[in-house]
């Protein structure tokens, strides 16, 4: 089934941004005994909201399917960088909101429960709710009491049954964009959070993907796509307003969001600024005009085609080929250029989870990063692109002589 309405304001006024074709879950990984099964292929498409600005995913597709029919492999402490990121998030978003030992705070989609051990470090009670029995039983073994479940009204007897108090802090962190209802999820969270609380979410920003002509952070389990103009409205309708929006470099370019209650009392965030600027900057950038989204597809597809008439100069030759970073990007990267394992000799990765899986509808073999030592003669693209950096330096360090393949900014010359 095909959405037909806004998500946000219900209008039907959609135009579509970019039609990718027929795609499987992004972020699921096959077991080897499970090869032979065949994938559930759904268009993959997206459409802006003429109404409001809102991008939202045009296929209707089921959530338990989403997370629960191969184990859901993300985790938030998969790297270095992460953890980092997670660690540096619970410090400044701790400061900005006043947090206070004994706050209870609460983590909509919690994952593996790193960032909320993170706040637990500080003195804060709190909870984990994620919808991946898989992540859930994870951060139980971190120490994060999680409730294995969908955020949503049905849970808020039972969130509140194991909390002392109304959360301080709600947190959702690139999970709030796979809201089937993001309307109804905010809602929600207007219900639970104290009179002088603070959701705050972050995500990839839509922007950065239209600006830089990428592609890949759309997948099934995206539901919508965040701007700075979606998350004034989409706060509006639910009963809260933005009190403080930036823009920080995770995943490549991610929106972090202050939310408050839209009342006189709410405490604001110290320093807060950014929103009057982002709006304005979104407009200018062309992001609600049809025009920008026809050029934003024709780029993507001649970038393609650009991009496999040089695999296919260095299969011809009998070079090898290789994806670094199993990821729900580069799962979109991979079914979108059509490159299975007839093309890609392997895909690398250092999570234990995802070694010995395969990739959805590809069928590209996961192996250890040090794989890449057995190569004299190697093409490596990075589909991990936000880690590009960090991992380069990694992989030359196993094997020297590999040469890297960009897809997104290509001069290379087989």
């Amino acid at each position: 089934m095909f959405r037909t309405q806004c998500l946000c304001c219900g209008s039907t006024e959609l135009r579509e941004v970019i039609n990718l074709g027929m795609h499987p879950m992004a972020d699921t990984f096959i077991p080897l005994d499970r090869l032979a099964e065949p994938d559930h292929l759904y268009l993959l498409a997206c459409d802006f909201c003429a109404a409001c600005g809102q991008i939202q995913n045009r296929t209707i597709t089921s959530p338990a399917e989403r997370y629960s029919g191969v184990d859901y492999s993300y985790t938030s402490s998969h790297s270095k960088t992460s953890r980092d990121h997670w660690q540096d998030y619970a410090r400044q978003v701790g400061r900005q909101t006043g947090l206070r030992p004994g706050d209870a705070i609460v983590e909509a989609g919690s994952n593996d429960g790193y960032l909320s051990a993170c706040f637990a470090e500080q003195g804060c009670r709190v909870l984990g709710v994620d919808a991946s029995p898989a992540m859930a039983r994870l951060a139980e073994q971190r120490g994060v009491p999680t409730l294995a479940a969908f955020f949503n009204d049905d849970l808020l007897a039972t969130i509140r049954a194991r909390l002392p108090a109304a959360p301080k802090l709600i947190v959702a962190n690139n999970v709030f964009n796979h809201a089937d209802d993001p309307l109804g999820f905010t809602k929600t969270i207007k219900v639970l959070l104290a009179p002088d609380g603070t959701f705050v979410f972050e995500l990839p920003y839509w922007a950065v993907s239209v600006r830089e002509h990428k592609f890949d952070m759309i997948y099934h389990e995206h539901v919508n796509w965040f701007t700075a103009t979606y998350a004034r409205n989409l706060a509006a309708r639910a009963g809260l307003k933005v009190v403080h929006i930036e823009e920080v470099d995770y995943h490549g370019g991610s929106l972090r969001v202050f939310l408050q209650h839209d009342q006189p009392t709410a405490p604001g965030i110290a320093g807060a600024a950014g929103l009057a600027e982002r709006l304005e900057a979104e407009q200018k950038m062309g992001l609600f005009n049809p025009d920008t989204y026809q050029a934003y597809a024709r780029r993507v597809r001649a970038r393609r085609n650009r991009f496999l008439a040089q695999v296919y100069a260095l299969k011809n030759r009998g070079e090898a080929i290789v994806c670094i970073g199993a990821a729900a990007k580069g799962n979109t990267f991979l079914n979108y250029y059509n490159l299975d394992a007839s093309l890609i000799d392997c895909v690398t990765d250092a999570a234990p989870a995802k070694i010995g899986k395969a990739t959805p509808r590809t069928r590209i073999p996961i192996v250890p990063d040090e794989a890449l030592a057995r190569y004299d003669r190697v093409h490596a693209i990075i589909t991990s692109w936000n880690l590009s950096g960090p991992l380069q330096a990694i992989l030359l360090q196993i094997n020297p002589r590999i040469q890297f393949l960009d897809p997104y900014h290509s001069d290379y010359d087989p």
